[in-house]
C-alpha cells in the first residue's frame, strides 16, 4: 500500500528530473494515449488558522496512473494539485474558497488501481496510486501559484519562496461564507484538480474529483473543522454537484443543465445552467461556468435575452484569489442589444492580471426576466489573445419570446414594453429593424418566434404580423 506521508516524513529527492526524463524516453507510450493521472480519493481534511475570520484547510489525495506509461513525479513540479471549496444552497452552487497548487515531492507506487506495474524509480507507474495526507498537501512549502502553470500545456514554473501566517497558500474561506446563521441549508463541497506535464488533451479531461463534505458550524463557538461525508465524485469537477444535490443532499434537480465546451486546440470548461419559476410572471436564471484547464481564461458571458423582456436582478459572483497576482474585482454587467453581458473589468491587453475567470475555478451569473425559458446558446469571450476570440454553448436555458411580441417600447424610445401594442411600438421596431440591429431578430421564417440569429425580411413579416394581431 502506498505510504502516507505527512511534512515530517518528508523525503525530498534533489535532481530527479534528468533521470525521469531519460528513463521516460526509453518507455514511450503506446497507443492507449500514455500516462493518465486522476484523483481518486479525497480522503482526509486538514484545518488550519483561523486568522481573523478566515481559515485555512487543505485535502488528502489518493492519486492513480490509469494509463500504460509511467508518470514523471518531479520533486517541486509536475505534478501539481490544486484545491477548492464550494457551497450549494438554495438552488446555486458557489465556489467559496481557493488556494494555491501542491507541486509534487517524492511518489510512492501502490496498489488501489488496478495491477501495479514496475518502472523506473521517480514515476508513479501504471495501476499504482500515490496517497499523500491532507496535512502534507497542506505543506506551505510545496504551495505554488496557480499563476505559475499552464494546465492545458502542462508547464510549471518553479515554487515562489517566502513564509506567511497559518492559512497562507491555502484553501481560504472566511466564517460569513459557512456560518449557520447566513447558511442554515448549506451543503458543502470539497475538489481537488490535477495537472501534469506529460499527459495528452485527451487525458486531462479526468483530473477532478468532488465530494461532499460537514462542517462543524455549531454550538457558541464553532470551530469550522470541515470532515469528510458522502463519496468521492473521481474524475468529475464539483459543478456536477449542482445537479446532483440540487434539491438537497443526495437528490437530484433534473432541471439543471450542464454542457461541456471544448476551445479548439486549447481546453475545456463547463457551463451549467437552471431556470426557475418566480410565480410572478418572471423567472430567475442561473448560470455557472467551470474552467477546468483553459490557460486562455474567460473574459465574457452573453446570454440572449429577446426584444420585450424585461431584465432585473443582476447578479456576479466570483471566488476571491490570494497569494497570486490576480484582481478580485467583480466583472461588470449591461443589458443592450437584446443580451445580457457580463465582461471582466479589464481586458488582457490593459491588465493580465484582471479577474477573468481562470482553471481551476468556477464564477455564477444571474438574473430575473420577464420570459419564460426556452433552450437556447450562450457565448463567453477568451480572455488571451488567440484564435477563436469566444466559444458558444448550446442546449441551455435562456429567455424565450414574451408573450407580446408587438409591445416592445413605451414611447421613450428605450425599448421597455408597457403592457400594450401601439404606433410606439410599431415606429421603434421598424427602426431598429432598419439598423439592423440584433434586436429586430424575432423569428427564423418558420412563423413560430423563433430566433435564428439574423435579421432578415422574415422578421418583419412576423412583427407586422403580431402587431396586426394586437400582441
Amino acid at each position: 500500500m502506498a505510504q502516507i506521508r505527512d511534512v515530517s516524513r518528508v523525503s525530498v529527492r534533489a535532481g530527479l528530473m534528468c533521470g525521469v526524463a531519460a528513463a521516460l524516453a526509453a518507455l514511450a507510450p503506446t497507443a492507449l494515449g500514455g500516462p493518465d493521472i486522476t484523483h481518486q480519493s479525497m480522503h482526509s481534511a486538514s484545518h488550519y488558522g483561523p486568522v481573523g475570520t478566515v481559515h485555512g484547510y487543505a485535502w488528502g489525495s489518493q492519486t492513480c496512473n490509469l494509463g500504460d506509461a509511467p508518470l514523471a513525479w518531479i520533486n517541486g513540479g509536475t505534478p501539481a494539485l490544486a484545491m477548492n471549496a464550494y457551497r450549494l444552497e438554495n438552488g446555486r452552487l458557489m465556489q467559496i474558497g481557493i488556494g494555491n497548487a501542491k507541486h509534487g515531492c517524492c511518489v510512492a507506487n501502490g496498489s488501489g488501481c488496478g495491477t501495479c506495474t514496475a518502472g523506473p524509480a521517480g514515476t508513479l507507474r501504471p495501476g499504482c496510486r500515490d496517497t499523500y495526507s491532507s496535512g502534507f498537501n497542506g505543506g506551505q512549502s510545496r504551495l505554488g501559484n496557480r499563476s505559475g502553470i499552464n494546465p492545458y500545456e502542462g508547464t510549471f514554473t518553479a515554487i515562489p519562496g517566502g513564509t506567511g501566517n497559518a492559512i497562507w497558500r491555502r484553501v481560504q474561506i472566511d466564517e460569513s461564507e459557512m456560518s449557520l446563521a447566513n447558511h442554515p441549508n448549506a451543503i458543502f463541497i470539497g475538489e481537488g484538480l490535477y495537472v501534469c506535464a506529460e499527459e495528452e488533451p485527451a487525458q486531462q479531461l479526468n483530473n477532478a474529483t468532488h465530494r461532499v463534505m460537514s462542517v462543524a458550524r455549531t454550538g457558541a463557538t464553532p470551530t469550522y473543522v470541515w470532515s469528510l461525508a458522502d463519496v468521492d465524485k473521481e474524475g468529475t469537477a464539483a459543478i456536477f454537484a449542482w445537479r446532483d444535490h440540487g434539491l438537497g443532499l443526495n437528490q437530484p434537480d433534473t432541471s439543471i443543465v450542464i454542457q461541456t465546451v471544448d476551445v479548439p486546440g486549447e481546453g475545456r470548461y463547463f457551463i451549467g445552467g437552471k431556470a426557475t419559476d418566480l410565480g410572478n410572471g418572471t423567472w430567475m436564471y442561473d448560470y455557472a461556468v467551470y474552467n477546468l484547464n483553459s490557460d486562455r481564461a474567460g473574459t465574457t458571458l452573453s446570454v440572449p435575452n429577446p426584444l420585450g423582456s424585461v431584465v432585473t436582478n443582476i447578479g456576479f459572483h466570483s471566488v476571491d484569489y490570494h497569494d497570486d497576482p490576480y484582481d478580485n474585482a467583480d466583472w461588470n454587467s449591461d443589458v443592450s442589444n437584446c443580451t445580457v453581458t457580463w465582461a471582466s473589468p479589464e481586458k488582457y491587453e490593459d491588465n493580465p492580471n484582471t479577474n477573468a475567470l481562470r482553471w481551476g475555478t468556477m464564477y455564477n451569473f444571474w438574473f430575473t426576466s420577464t420570459s419564460a425559458p426556452t433552450t437556447g446558446s450562450a457565448s463567453m469571450g477568451l480572455f488571451k489573445p488567440g484564435t477563436p476570440t469566444s466559444v458558444s454553448v448550446g442546449g441551455l436555458p435562456v429567455p424565450g419570446a414574451p408573450t407580446c411580441i408587438a409591445d416592445v417600447d413605451d414611447g421613450s424610445g428605450n425599448g421597455t414594453p408597457d403592457g400594450g401594442a401601439t404606433v410606439d411600438d410599431l415606429l421603434y421596431y421598424i427602426g431598429i429593424f432598419g439598423t439592423g440591429s440584433g434586436c429586430a431578430d424575432v423569428d427564423n421564417g418558420s412563423g413560430t418566434g423563433v430566433r435564428d440569429g439574423g435579421v432578415t425580411i422574415d422578421d418583419l413579416l412576423y412583427y407586422l404580423t403580431r402587431f396586426n394581431a394586437g400582441c
